[in-house]
C-alpha cells in the first residue's frame, strides 16, 4: 500500500528535476554567445509571444524594461545573475546584446 504514494513521489521529483535542468540547459544556450557578461549591461529579449503584463512585470525586476517591439523586450542594466534567471524560462527565445536607442 506504500509502494505507490512513493512511486509517484520519485515520478514527480525526477520530473520537476528534469524542468529544472531543461532550464539550465537553455538558459546555458541562450547565453553562449554573449560570453563574457558585463557587470551590468543592455539586452534585446525575444519572446515566443508578444509579452503580457505578467511577463513585462517579471522582467521589470530584473532590470530597467525601456520598451516592447513585437516579441522583443529592451532592457537596460541587467546583472548576470538576473540575466539567468532570465534566460531560465522557457517563453524566452533568445537573448542579444543592445547598443540602446
Amino acid at each position: 500500500m506504500l509502494r505507490l504514494p512513493v512511486v509517484v513521489t520519485v515520478l514527480v521529483a525526477s520530473a520537476v528535476l528534469a524542468y529544472l535542468a531543461a532550464g539550465e540547459i537553455g538558459a546555458h544556450r541562450k547565453l553562449a554567445s554573449l560570453e563574457p557578461l558585463a557587470a551590468k549591461g543592455n539586452y534585446e529579449i525575444t519572446l515566443g509571444f508578444a509579452p503580457e503584463r505578467f511577463h513585462q512585470l517579471l522582467l521589470q525586476d530584473k532590470g530597467r524594461l525601456v520598451g516592447v517591439k513585437g516579441s522583443t523586450v529592451f532592457m537596460k542594466d541587467v546583472d548576470p545573475h538576473a540575466l539567468a534567471s532570465i534566460a531560465r524560462n522557457y517563453w524566452v527565445e533568445s537573448i542579444a546584446r543592445w547598443s540602446g536607442p
